[in-house]
């Protein structure tokens, strides 16, 4: 087979590379690849001066908490006649991603979460005209009902608990006023609240009390510990442990 037959195996590699030859060729002698470098780097500066940037965000997320009040009705009560039917209601909004809600003896705490990127005040308009448009739907006895909204400034970021096995409920409210005044001087720019949470542990002793420390229990883990704490907080009688 003649050498100068198109056909010549030792032709067909520069055939095949001649396009990738003059492309490398191209780069290698003249100065395209430093135009490159320099047109990326000046695209790159641009679009970090321009592109709008802050050092902490703010993203939108809309959020409003709804308490109701229903005096003389137990916390099961509360949830199936207010909260099961006001968060039927209040998932009909449109924008709502989420709802929460804590039922309590005399009244309910309804979170309704809107998705990112909502209006806060539109939202919050469509949340009070939702509830204005179901009044007539209101079980008799609720009392009325308050609808705050929560911003990112309103989560508590430290959480303090004060218990003690001796001092009573007042001792240790004077004692949470007194330390939120002190931090209250010190953190002057985010606000500092104290609160209880007597009422929840007087009814869990009234129903021992009722029933018996047996029934009372039964599998709810938060009667459980407050009655290991009444154990821990007893006094040990005379005579005990020798």
């Amino acid at each position: 087979m003649s050498s100068n037959d198109p056909a010549h195996p030792l032709e067909q590699p520069a055939a095949e590379h001649h396009f990738t030859n003059k492309v490398v060729a191209s780069f290698l002698e003249s100065n395209l690849s430093l135009v490159l470098i320099l047109l990326a780097t000046l695209v790159g500066g641009a679009a970090l001066w321009l592109t709008p940037r802050e050092e902490d965000p703010q993203i939108v997320v809309p959020l409003a908490d709804v308490y109701v009040n229903f005096p003389g009705h137990s916390a099961t009560e509360v949830e199936r006649l207010v909260t099961t039917p006001l968060e039927k209601i209040l998932y009909q909004i449109d924008g709502v991603e989420y709802v929460y809600s804590m039922s309590y003896p005399d009244r309910a705490i309804i979170t309704v979460r809107y998705y990112v990127g909502e209006d806060r005040e539109r939202s919050l308009v469509k949340l009070q005209k939702k509830i204005e448009e179901n009044k007539d739907i209101v079980p008799p006895g609720v009392s009325g009902w308050v609808v705050k909204p929560v911003e990112i400034d309103d989560v508590p970021m430290v959480t303090l608990t004060l218990s003690s096995c001796t001092a009573d409920e007042m001792t240790l409210r004077r004692v949470g006023e007194e330390l939120s005044e002190r931090l209250a001087a010190v953190i002057a720019d985010s606000p500092v609240e104290s609160g209880r949470e007597h009422q929840r542990n007087r009814g869990t002793r009234d129903d021992q009390r009722q029933n018996g420390p047996a029934s009372s229990l039964g599998k709810d883990p938060r009667r459980r510990l407050s009655a290991r704490d009444d154990r821990l907080c007893r006094p040990a009688p005379d005579g005990a442990g020798h």
